[in-house]
């Protein structure tokens, strides 16, 4: 199964950054990334997405960056 997620920074503090996540279905969900400890926290699922599959991969792909020192604005997933 294929996956393309576009992330987009849209809020932050602090002490967390907040995402809005979608694929190109269009549904759209939203996390947070503690900055201190690398946690990250699901706000809003994806409608369809009960399994998490959006969810884990979005947040995988920004804590990999926030290990690197970053929180991006604007990153995707594609697989």
């Amino acid at each position: 199964m294929a996956f393309y997620i576009k992330i987009e920074k849209y809020e932050e503090t602090e002490l967390c950054a907040k995402y809005k996540f979608w694929s190109v279905d269009g549904n759209c969900g939203e996390f947070e990334i503690n900055k201190q400890s690398g946690k990250v926290h699901l706000l809003v699922q994806v409608s369809g997405d009960q399994q998490g599959h959006l969810f884990n991969r979005a947040a995988v792909k920004v804590i990999r960056e926030w290990r690197q020192g970053q929180l991006p604005d604007m990153t995707e997933w594609a697989s």
